[in-house]
């Protein structure tokens, strides 16, 4: 057995010991947690870099420790802390726990290695200059988030609803599908209805200082399917959707990075509302509850998922000089046979310039080292396209494209020049083994956006296309955050975290 296999059978062993008795009920405990939570939200100490996790995440620790409190018993026993420490002390042996599972994980990856130091604590030090996938896409996220919080940030608010409404606008970049498509039963537009009276309903407790407020299911159920004027059922079920419960803890706990719970079930027919929950990313937590209760049709919506990320393509590219292609391109062999698809294209009739792009929209965040690198395989088949594309190109010609989007172009414009993209939704492939054909240009949605806001799309420009290519296949990647070293406990796990070899070393002398 390996050191990096051995920390992994002593986290596990401390796993099994994990469901005793808490000394409260369950009730207070995950209103206790719930408050902390929406405290550790709100501080200013977020934004600092971290060694483990990229940047510090207060609320790290959450849905773990709520797993704790709903999967536990009540003991007799009665605790000398008052209740609120015992939730901070909770969360804060949660966030070790959470910051010993991603150290691992980033020695799965090669991003750290591990040594086991003569006094049974670990040494974890990091390898490479190349910053982890996860990394990499919580700093997009993050980018994203505050991009649309800044849009939005200067709407009136007014009542509560219109407060949600705006919560709801910046939270677009979570739920990557048309209004109109249907996943877990119900059109997108139900979801967001029902979220957004949600938020309204948490926004007003939190202004009345209401923390943690809690809820019957059944009249929560009724007021809003009164509201949207709807059956209950279909509204009991979607409520179910946005709530942590019992039954879904472990999956929901389990690993780094999730979503926080908008909705607590803790027993019978109450529910406690999470402001921290329901205003950060319940739309991240409602699409892995609905992969959790049903993985065919989950696995079956992800063809809306392509329809939506064209059309917040295109809308950059909307000034009329440029024409873009409706659905998907086929490319047929002179067989019939299919050799590929071209997801989106865009031809600028003004310069004569195609471009194609494969569009990857995979799941966003909570990921295990394993799941990483099966969409890091994902994402590179993207190289087999980006040949097959430029190949059937060579021998057709890129005017047999613009054909496919209009046919009518080909009898007043040319294409002169093909450039390729490859766009990942939140994702784009880090790690050693094979690379992105250099012949594209790969990068994410928010870094497409990233560029677009620092310089947009301008209709006298010379060559949008030629240029966004560029500045994508050169855009500088995320800076490595300078942390300091950290040590991380969890039981009797010790892991100390060194920025690199050179520094362990002096700290050993």
């Amino acid at each position: 057995m390996n050191v990096q296999e051995q920390l992994g059978q002593l986290l596990a062993e401390q796993t099994t010991s994990w469901h005793s008795a808490i000394p409260f009920t369950r009730e207070d405990a995950v209103v206790a947690v719930v408050r902390e939570l929406d405290r550790r939200s709100g501080s200013q100490d977020a934004s600092r870099p971290d060694i483990v996790a990229g940047l510090h995440m207060p609320t790290l620790g959450g849905n773990r420790a709520l797993q704790r409190c709903l999967e536990s018993t009540s003991s007799d026993n009665v605790s000398d802390k008052s209740l609120e420490s015992w939730a901070t002390s909770l969360l804060d042996s949660c966030e070790q726990r959470m910051s010993a599972e991603i150290v691992l994980s980033h020695c799965e990856t090669g991003f750290m290695h591990l040594a086991e130091d003569r006094d049974g604590t670990f040494d974890a030090w990091i390898a490479t200059k190349q910053l982890p996938a996860s990394w990499r896409e919580r700093d997009d996220i993050d980018w994203w988030a505050t991009w649309l919080a800044r849009r939005f940030s200067a709407a009136s608010a007014g009542s509560f609803h219109a407060m949600a409404d705006i919560s709801l606008q910046m939270m677009a970049y979570q739920l990557p599908y048309p209004q109109n498509a249907r996943i877990g039963g119900l059109p997108i537009r139900i979801w967001l209805d029902i979220l957004g009276l949600l938020i309204a309903r948490a926004l007003e407790a939190h202004d009345c200082g209401e923390a943690a407020p809690w809820a019957s299911q059944a009249e929560l159920t009724n007021d809003i399917a009164h509201a949207l004027d709807m059956d209950a059922s279909a509204i009991g079920g979607a409520i179910a959707a946005f709530t942590m419960n019992r039954e879904n803890a472990a999956w929901h706990g389990a690993t780094p990075g999730s979503a926080a719970a908008p909705l607590i079930g803790i027993g019978g027919d109450r529910l406690v509302l999470s402001h921290h929950g329901l205003t950060t990313e319940p739309l991240f937590f409602l699409l892995r509850e609905l992969r959790r209760r049903d993985p065919e049709d989950y696995h079956n919506a992800a063809q809306f998922r392509e329809a939506a990320f064209r059309q917040d393509l295109y809308a950059c590219f909307a000034d009329k000089r440029f024409v873009t292609s409706e659905n998907r391109l086929r490319l047929r062999r002179d067989a019939g046979n299919l050799r590929t698809d071209i997801d989106a294209a865009i031809f600028d009739r003004k310069t004569g310039t195609l471009g194609i792009f494969e569009l990857k929209s995979q799941d966003p965040v909570a990921r295990s080292a394993a799941a990483l690198e099966r969409q890091r395989e994902n994402l590179l088949y993207a190289n087999r396209q980006v040949g097959g594309i430029l190949d059937w190109v060579k021998r057709n010609g890129a005017n047999e494209i613009v054909k496919r989007i209009d046919p009518r172009l080909t009898k007043t414009f040319r294409a002169h020049k093909i450039y390729p993209f490859v766009l990942g939704r939140y994702l784009v492939p880090a790690g050693n083994g094979a690379q992105p054909d250099p012949r594209a240009a790969w990068g994410t949605w928010p870094g497409l956006l990233r560029l677009l806001d620092e310089r947009p799309i301008g209709t006298r420009d010379t060559n949008p296309i030629a240029s966004l290519h560029a500045r994508l296949a050169n855009a500088p990647g995320p800076v490595h955050p300078q942390a300091p070293g950290r040590e991380v406990h969890t039981g009797e796990i010790r892991i100390r975290v060194h920025p690199s070899w050179a520094s362990l070393q002096v700290k050993s002398e």
